[in-house]
């Protein structure tokens, strides 16, 4: 991977990454891009947002059971919400 410092600093703070995708990933996401009205990199840099909060997570998680913390599994807060839900 290849990463070098967008040529327009003054309009972003983005910074041009290339990546090496097979034929049919590069085809799925262009279709995906196309479907959605947006750009793949726009696709791509969504993932990775998503990605690098589900690893903060983790690492705050982890971080509440060594320190003894109270915490309560995904599944336990959406039975609440669906329980706080019913009927609305």
């Amino acid at each position: 991977m290849t990463t070098t410092q967008s040529k327009n600093t003054k309009k972003s703070n983005l910074k041009r990454t290339t990546i090496f995708l097979t034929e049919e990933h590069h085809e799925a996401l262009r279709r995906m891009a196309f479907e959605q009205r947006t750009s793949m990199a726009n696709l791509i840099r969504e993932a990775v947002l998503e990605m690098l909060e589900d690893e903060e997570d983790i690492r705050e998680i982890t971080k509440a059971r060594e320190e003894g913390g109270q915490y309560i599994t995904f599944e336990e807060v959406d039975r609440r919400y669906r329980e706080a839900h019913k009927g609305k």
